[in-house]
């Protein structure tokens, strides 16, 4: 990798330009507002000649109806408002014009002294010394605004992907309890030890980490974040100095408070940043706050249950989470009914940008790298939309892109790529089992799966009631499936989830395994109405509850349900317009509106709030409806995701 020797503040600036969104200035704002600027000071009256220095002032200055106009440049600091604005007369942080403004949870490290070859250490206290997970969960370093891999066994990746990393197999087997062991023949031997070491196992649907405790070359002993007893299959270890082996590799020992790096060209480390702060606001017991049009780099924006109103329009964050163990969580009082493996929602309660609450609005924004979610939502009737989510859940639990508690809330519009195992979770151990009203339409989800098994693109477990809502016009596609063991589902409504009503989605290209679903549903507890979908592949719907009607199936051996009625199966040519390419990534965009001469076309039956707009005699099968404007499901923002991974 070759890394540019350039100030800091163009590195940082320059990670989130081309995104296709830009500020604006409401007319008369020098009058409804204060002016910020990093060449400013806060002895200034925060004008636009002479504005205040840090955003923290304006923040403490500033009154509802009013604005904080960032003026260009990174501001290193988090900011937190001393009151609340109103509904009518919220407060809003801003970017000035269409300057680019960055809020930066890191410091720079410039003091290098060289260690050994291309090793250099600095003298810098980091917030986290060991991995004790409180508060601040674990340290991270940048190279020229690039995330880089904590030492390892084996070594990451060389093209760095935190979503594809190496892994070695064998697996770590339960010896009761939280004990385990590890084993596999390329472990080696460290001169100091393996003892005080970590493991990352990915077990099954989930993952659990560990501090190793004893143990050898090729076979280790470790004491696990929680008991499980169904075994792991892949692991990686880190933790020890030794393992510090590999260009833009680093290890911290808190003890002495140094930092090691291995320098990428084996000269002076350069641009080097460590995260300093998680959040960039904290909006904890506000309301009515709009953050609009900023980048945030290395932190994220958290609520709490006091909050509402809070708007997050146009913003650019990137790493915004970042955790190397996964504690269990307490269990929540609503999660009464869940079973006691709290460890798989380690960090899908804290990570993210975090919307507590109640009627906030996430919308044109785009969240880009987390060890977790891409955001969390808790509460009630919060709205996310025209959003671009990618690169989350690298840690691979029930964390996800997005991660949602609570009801009434809106998913709509937004495009979600490459995470570690769902890209829309809501999961009983600290949802409870209460998901009604919740809307989730029109995204377009692919890439998901990439670290885990057994999972959905959107995944909902366990005994959910889903009444009042709906899962419609979304796009399903192209998983990056992990394992072929369990495979990978489009939509997963899990164990007893109940109450669904799931049409107009498209779901194509779960490829991997035999093992992989368009659809797994059907509950004894309530129903599941599943109408006009286009499922090109495997589907699992079983139950006496089911309704399936006006569909187009791959074929009629996966259907089990009861009710089922004017369904197609593609033993029988549906006459899409352009079927989706083989290769998961082709640049050609499958179109799955009927052919003029298709038989789907007037095959189906009305059904109310369903079918209300066809056109002809009667309804078409699938998602769509021959002759009407074709729907389309993702955000409409513009982002480089290849340049990005």
């Amino acid at each position: 990798m070759s890394i540019k020797k350039l100030k800091a503040v163009i590195v940082i600036a320059s990670t989130f330009v081309g995104l296709g969104m830009s500020g604006c200035e409401p007319a008369g704002s020098q009058q409804k507002g204060y002016f910020v600027s990093p060449q400013g000071s806060d002895d200034n009256p925060g004008t636009i000649k002479q504005p205040f220095k840090t955003i923290q002032k304006c923040a403490d200055t500033v009154q509802p109806g009013f604005t904080c106009w960032m003026r260009e440049g990174v501001y290193r600091e988090q900011v937190r408002p001393q009151i609340s604005g109103t509904e009518s007369k919220p407060i809003t942080f801003a970017a000035y014009k269409e300057e680019q403004v960055t809020i930066s949870g890191t410091e720079l490290v410039t003091d290098w002294s060289k260690d050994r070859d291309a090793i250099y250490r600095a003298k810098i206290s980091l917030p986290v010394d060991g991995y004790s997970d409180t508060g601040f969960f674990a340290n991270q370093i940048f190279v020229g605004g690039k995330m880089m891999p904590e030492a390892r066994f084996p070594n990451l990746s060389p093209e760095q992907d935190f979503l594809r990393p190496n892994l070695l197999g064998g697996g770590v087997t339960s010896l009761g309890g939280t004990a385990a062991k590890i084993e596999n023949e390329a472990v080696p031997e460290l001169t100091e030890g393996w003892k005080g070491g970590q493991v990352w196992a990915n077990e099954w649907y989930t993952t659990r980490t560990g501090e190793i405790t004893g143990g050898t070359a090729k076979q280790l002993l470790a004491k696990m974040t929680a008991a499980w007893d169904r075994g792991a299959y892949w692991f990686y270890l880190f933790g020890k100095q030794e393992l510090l082996d590999d260009r833009g590799e680093w290890f911290y020992d808190g003890g002495k408070q140094e930092l090691y790096f291995w320098s990428l060209d084996a000269q002076t480390p350069q641009n080097i940043e460590v995260k300093q702060r998680n959040f960039a606001f904290d909006l904890s017991d506000r309301s009515y706050i709009t953050v609009r049009n900023l980048n945030l780099f290395a932190n994220t924006i958290t609520t709490s249950d006091r909050s509402s109103g809070v708007v997050i329009d146009g913003v650019r964050a990137k790493y915004v989470s970042h955790h190397m163990t996964l504690p269990p969580p307490a269990k929540p009082e609503k999660a009464y009914e869940a079973d006691d493996a709290m460890f798989l929602a380690a960090h899908a309660q804290d990570t993210g940008i975090q919307l507590r609450g109640n009627n906030h609005v996430l919308q044109n924004s785009v969240i880009d790298w987390s060890a977790g979610n891409g955001v969390l939502l808790e509460g009630n009737n919060h709205q996310v939309t025209n959003n671009i989510i990618v690169n989350t859940n690298y840690q691979a639990n029930y964390a996800a892109s997005v991660r949602v508690n609570g009801n009434g809330h809106q998913i709509s519009h937004n495009t979600i790529k490459r995470t570690g195992r769902d890209a829309i979770n809501f999961d009983w151990h600290t949802a409870g089992t209460d998901g009604r009203n919740l809307e989730i339409s029109y995204n377009d989800i692919s890439e998901f799966g990439m670290l885990s098994t057994d999972l959905g693109a959107i995944y909902i477990c366990c005994q959910v009631n889903l009444e009042g809502g709906s899962i419609h016009h979304n796009w399903i596609h192209d998983a990056q499936s992990f394992s072929p063991f369990w495979g990978t589902r489009g939509i997963y409504l899990d164990l007893e989830t109940f109450n669904s009503t799931v049409h107009h989605n498209v779901v194509w290209n779960l490829n991997g395994s035999d093992h992989n679903l368009g659809i797994t549903a059907g509950s004894p507890r309530g129903y599941d109405r599943v109408f006009n979908n286009t499922f090109l592949g495997k589907v699992l719907l079983d139950g006496e509850n089911i309704e399936a009607r006006n569909n187009i199936f791959a074929n009629v051996e996966s259907i089990g349900a009861k009710n089922a009625s004017n369904n197609l199966f593609i033993d029988t040519d549906a006459k899409f317009t352009r079927l989706p390419q083989a290769e998961a990534k082709s640049s050609t965009t499958p179109d799955f509106t009927l052919q003029k001469d298709s038989p789907a076309i007037d095959l189906g039956i009305e059904i109310p709030k369903i079918t209300a707009d066809f056109t002809g005699k009667a309804p078409d099968l699938g998602a769509y409806e021959y002759n009407s404007p074709a729907w389309k499901a993702g955000s409409s923002l513009k982002y480089d995701f290849e340049s990005n991974y």
